[in-house]
């Protein structure tokens, strides 16, 4: 193999006796992990959407207030269970038609509240047939 084909985040299998480079692998994705695709922290602000006035206050207090504030639910007494680490959320389903700025809206929390972004599609997580 030689040293120019091989790239960074390729892959490779390596012989068991010396742990040298047999061969080049093709890249593969398993199908399960392509079903959700990990964002860096996005660069969407609330700025950049618009007509979501509303929608934006609600999710600044259901969601970036408690993330970036904790101390402020404490001191309401409101307590932070231990397995969770977004408190005291247990999650948002945002819904409507296409194109109404529901992916956006998430990228900007995510941007906001420095939180990884994981786009999920409902539709991918449906199978047709059982075992699919």
């Amino acid at each position: 193999v030689l040293s120019p084909q091989v790239t960074p985040n390729c892959r490779v299998a390596l012989r068991n006796d010396s742990y040298t480079l047999h061969k080049i692998l093709p890249n593969k994705v398993d199908p399960l992990v392509s079903l959700m695709m990990v964002e860096k922290v996005p660069d969407s602000t609330y700025e950049m959407i618009g007509g979501l006035d509303k929608q934006i206050k609600e999710i600044k207090e259901v969601i970036e207030l408690p993330v970036k504030h904790p101390e402020l639910f404490e001191a309401l007494g409101i307590a932070q269970p231990k397995a969770r680490a977004l408190w005291p959320l247990q999650g948002v389903l945002l819904y409507g038609p296409p194109g109404t700025g529901k992916t956006l809206l998430a990228r900007a929390v995510a941007h906001h509240t420095d939180c990884t972004f994981i786009r999920v599609s409902g539709s991918e997580l449906v199978q047709k047939f059982i075992g699919e």
